[in-house]
């Protein structure tokens, strides 16, 4: 579905599939270097196809066809939290701290080895996987006691128990 989705997220590239549903694109305008572009995505996307007789044809049903991804957490995530994710990201924060709590506790144990520091940038990389705002989500590991800073600033570790949330934040 995202393929398809994306086929037609050009406006442009919308239009001449539009025009080809309705066949109101005359061959003449399919040489044209801006209908040509659009028309080569079109047809990998498989919403066009080109019949024997040179023709173009687009058949709606490929909507009906594409199966919605059932998996829209990424493997591993409790089956609490998996409503705050779509596609294998994350779409949301959750606001009861119980619940980020949950969640935050579910990343550093998915993307941390507690016998390894981390620099920012690895940090917001691993985040980054799942989402955009990787400052939001260190900064919530850090008040939550799940990571902690290294007091110079230069890295993060994963705490392992109680007694390690000394660190500043």
């Amino acid at each position: 579905m995202d393929r398809l989705l994306a086929a037609l997220a050009d406006p442009q590239r919308l239009r001449v599939y539009a025009r080809i549903v309705l066949d109101d694109l005359p061959p003449a305008e399919e040489g044209a270097p801006a209908v040509r572009g659009h028309l080569g995505k079109l047809l990998a996307a498989g919403l066009v196809e080109r019949l024997p007789d040179g023709s173009l044809s687009a058949d709606p049903s490929v909507f009906r066809r594409v199966r919605p991804t059932r998996d829209k957490a990424p493997p591993g995530v409790p089956r609490a939290l998996s409503g705050f994710f779509a596609q294998g990201r994350l779409t949301a924060i959750p606001v009861r701290p119980a619940v980020r709590r949950e969640l935050l506790s579910h990343l550093t144990d998915s993307f941390f080895d507690p016998d390894r520091s981390y620099s920012e940038r690895e940090v917001n990389d691993a985040f980054r996987t799942v989402h955009d705002d990787t400052s939001a989500l260190r900064r919530y590991c850090v008040e939550s006691g799940l990571l902690v800073r290294e007091r110079d600033g230069s890295g993060y570790r994963r705490v392992n128990g109680l007694a390690e949330t000394t660190g500043t934040g």
